[in-house]
């Protein structure tokens, strides 16, 4: 309820900087262009270039949310398939046998407690990846790479652990990417000079309630499309707050009684 409301009012923000903007460049521009005497020609060279500006702009803000809708959902995707790996993991460490169940089972126990309870807020603040999560993961591996196989049997599963958990590794440095990789002024600056000089020709027409009232049509909509464009931009904090949903249900699975099973008065 709470990323909900925060997501609520960043968006109410957006769109309340987007008409603002708007306004500002549009009064701005009436003051201090003059129209002269021939405004019919004004008004046609005013309607061109608005166009051609609407076409660059339309197509640069296209080109980001296209991208950053393709990074979040990619993200969604790379978790979903993480959480397959340790499951993965999980169950064939079962298979194999031995007295690297227990261990390794627990470990990835407590790996997911570790992403879902720590690194997860770490990502929303750009911090990076949890040292303890990595520590987890790392003292699974090992423990998966101390593994002597001793029939074909054991060989499959050893080598098909060993790869799904570097399989692991590389979701995570791929969700680092993601999360610190934020947004800069490389893209907002462009994206609000773009959003002024398109309002400027507009200052030929008179500010009647009517005009107004579709810049501010255009003003809201143009700030909806950048908020969703800075929603995707980071899954890890909102408005876009992605929750790690697999991780919890396996935590809510066998792989948390394994987590329950190491805690002291569980």
């Amino acid at each position: 309820m709470e990323d909900f409301v925060v997501s609520l009012l960043i968006g109410v923000l957006f769109g309340i900087g987007a008409v603002a903007l708007v306004m500002g460049v549009y009064f701005a521009a009436r003051r201090l262009l003059s129209l002269g005497e021939d405004t019919h020609r004004t008004h046609d060279a005013a309607s061109s270039v608005a166009f051609r500006i609407a076409a660059l702009y339309g197509l640069m803000l296209a080109l980001v949310y296209a991208q950053e809708l393709d990074d979040y959902k990619g993200i969604r995707t790379n978790l979903a398939e993480e959480a397959v790996a340790v499951a993965d993991v999980y169950n064939d460490i079962a298979r194999y046998g031995g007295t690297a169940v227990a261990e390794v089972q627990a470990g990835l126990a407590r790996y997911l407690s570790a992403v879902v309870d720590g690194e997860w807020d770490r990502l929303g603040r750009h911090f990076g990846l949890s040292a303890d999560a990595w520590r987890e993961w790392d003292a699974v591996y090992v423990r998966l790479l101390d593994l002597t196989p001793q029939t074909d049997r054991e060989r499959y599963l050893a080598n098909r652990m060993r790869d799904r958990a570097t399989a692991i590794a590389r979701f995570r440095q791929i969700r680092e990417t993601t999360a610190v990789g934020a947004f800069s002024g490389l893209f907002w600056g462009p994206a609000a000079m773009g959003l002024a000089l398109l309002t400027i020709p507009f200052y030929v027409f008179p500010p009647t309630w009517n005009n107004l009232a579709l810049l501010s049509v255009f003003g809201l909509y143009s700030g909806v499309v950048l908020f969703f464009i800075y929603m995707f931009a980071n899954p890890f904090e909102p408005p876009g707050k992605l929750p790690p949903t697999p991780f919890i249900q396996l935590l809510e699975g066998d792989i948390g009684k394994s987590l329950r099973a190491t805690t002291p008065g569980a």
